[in-house]
């Protein structure tokens, strides 16, 4: 087993110091290009609200970056390196179990209405998170964060895991009290933020629509992030529809399109394709609650054996892709903390009888019991669904299909009563290592005492710890916790997948992570046709 330690991810937070320079965000426009170029994105749904405190989905994710910042960011590290944004640096000291930062903050930082941005507001803004408790995975280690002058804050981090500073630290957005708390929404719709663009127009479940930020504060530090003057981000849940708008030139880049109809542009005059390995894998969630028939290990392994895997890969995504060994894409280059020895392994392979054997040791030797998949509302997942479907009607099992739109299912997946299985897709999304993707699934210091799965598991719990520890957080121990959640039945990983971004010609688009088109470090040609008004 290759040797190296899981803080070679986070090598910047072991730092006892830490000062960062601003201008890490760096774009090469072309010679000649416009100043007033306009894209417009089709993105699969409306995030609903853009509320900067309560818990996220990755849809409002996406655009709340454009217009709120956090002290660093992941978004434009590219490969999880931790950049500058409102905070210049930090030191690191430990006290017992205690990990104590001081954060020094930008005294040049102010919001698109000119407040400006000091220690008092990040302390308020960390507090607020505090208060509301609805990121309990994401903040669970964060014991306190106070200002102790205009620009320095004082972070104290109780039994702090591999992933916590980078995650505490790029997950929160920063605001001015004053205009949060003047607010009647809470900034659900009507946000004001540090960003570089700010809201134009949003038109709920149709449009939003933003404007690059002429005062925006980083200018002066050198940020190139506004590369285009406008963004219109439409809101096109169906694949079919999202390629009939790309070929009648209505939208210049493509999110969610489906494998199949990505094709049809390849090689097309007008049109190219950017095609990146997906960095999270394609799994099936169990709702294990006592609500849920899913609380059955031998009914869950029964369901991973009759799933073909292969067949989900070959005719949902066209064979651009394959079957993981692991809860992670089989690509080292893009973890720190990758297995090797996971190459050599399965997950749970199909095998009919096994799956049919499992079922008679769970209880149902002759099916005859319903289950409900539940899924966004998106091409490529309905096909997945409705191919389990038919898949596990060979065991007896009938599937009732639950498709929402992102903000549903974001609500849904927290209601132990609402699904028994559901899609998701499991790793890290700014954090270069595995094992923070999984603690967001696994982890159990919540406010209810339960993880994703809705169960309390002791075990498991003392494995993710272990796993996370920046002592004993090595490649045994994430080897040791994956064994034992493959085991436990808790995840499925049933595909990984390259994602084919189409856009328009003339376009170099930023993509982060193989997750995030960023339109506004994108690069465009001197001749690019569509102009802000």
């Amino acid at each position: 087993m290759r040797k190296h330690s899981l803080k070679k991810a986070t090598a910047a937070v072991l730092s006892t110091a830490m000062v960062l320079s601003a201008g890490a965000v760096s774009v090469e426009a072309e010679e000649g290009a416009p100043d007033d170029v306009k894209v417009v994105i089709a993105s699969s749904s409306d995030p609903g609200n853009y509320l900067p405190f309560g818990a996220t989905n990755s849809v409002r994710s996406q655009i709340s970056n454009y217009f709120y910042e956090s002290l660093f960011s992941g978004v434009y590290g590219g490969s999880g390196e931790m950049v500058p944004l409102i905070a210049t640096g930090y030191e690191r000291e430990t006290d017992g179990e205690d990990s104590i930062y001081t954060i020094t903050i930008n005294e040049n930082v102010h919001d698109s209405q000119g407040n400006t941005i000091d220690a008092n507001d990040v302390a308020f803004c960390y507090n607020k998170i505090l208060e509301f408790g609805e990121r309990t995975t994401d903040m669970g280690e964060l014991v306190s964060v106070e200002a102790l002058d205009d620009y320095t804050v004082k972070m104290v981090i109780n039994n702090e895991a591999i992933t916590s500073f980078p995650w505490i630290t790029e997950t929160v957005y920063i605001v001015d009290q004053e205009a949060y708390e003047a607010s009647e929404s809470g900034f659900a719709n009507d946000p004001v933020g540090t960003g570089p663009y700010t809201i134009k127009e949003w038109l709920p479940g149709s449009s939003i629509t933003l404007v690059r930020d002429d005062n925006y504060w980083g200018k002066d530090l050198g940020y190139n992030n506004q590369t285009c003057k406008e963004m219109e981000i439409r809101f096109i849940a169906e694949s079919a529809q999202v390629g009939i708008e790309l070929e009648t030139g209505t939208v210049d880049f493509a999110y969610g399109l489906s494998s199949m109809d990505a094709e049809q542009f390849r090689d097309r005059p007008g049109f190219a394709i950017d095609e990146e390995m997906f960095c999270q894998v394609r799994s099936i969630g169990f709702n294990e609650s006592e609500d849920s028939l899913c609380s059955n290990k031998a009914l869950r392994q029964a369901i991973c054996y009759a799933i073909n895997a292969e067949a989900i890969v070959q005719s949902v995504y066209q064979g651009k892709g394959g079957v993981p060994t692991s809860l992670a894409v089989p690509e080292p280059s893009m973890f720190a903390d990758y297995v090797e020895s996971w190459d050599d392994e399965t997950v749970y392979e199909y095998d009919l009888e096994k799956a049919k054997e499992l079922m008679a040791e769970a209880g149902y030797p002759d099916g005859g019991i319903t289950l409900r998949l539940m899924t966004k509302n998106m091409s490529e997942y309905n096909s997945t669904c409705e191919v389990m479907q038919a898949m596990l009607a060979q065991i007896g099992i009938t599937v009732e299909i639950l498709s929402y739109e992102n903000a549903l299912y974001q609500s849904y997946r927290y209601d132990q009563t609402a699904y028994d299985m559901y899609i998701c897709q499991v790793a890290p999304n700014y954090m270069p290592n595995i094992v923070g993707g999984l603690k967001w699934y696994m982890d159990q210091n919540t406010n209810t005492g339960l993880n994703t799965f809705f169960i309390h598991d002791e075990k498991l719990q003392e494995l993710l710890n272990a796993a996370l520890n920046y002592e004993t957080g090595d490649e045994e121990a994430l080897d040791a916790l994956w064994q034992y959640s493959k085991e436990e039945c808790f995840l499925y990983p049933y595909a990984y997948t390259y994602t084919s971004y189409v856009h328009v010609d003339g376009m170099e688009p930023f993509i982060n992570w193989a997750i995030d088109l960023l339109p506004n470090c994108s690069t465009y040609s001197a001749d690019w046709s569509r102009k802000a008004e």
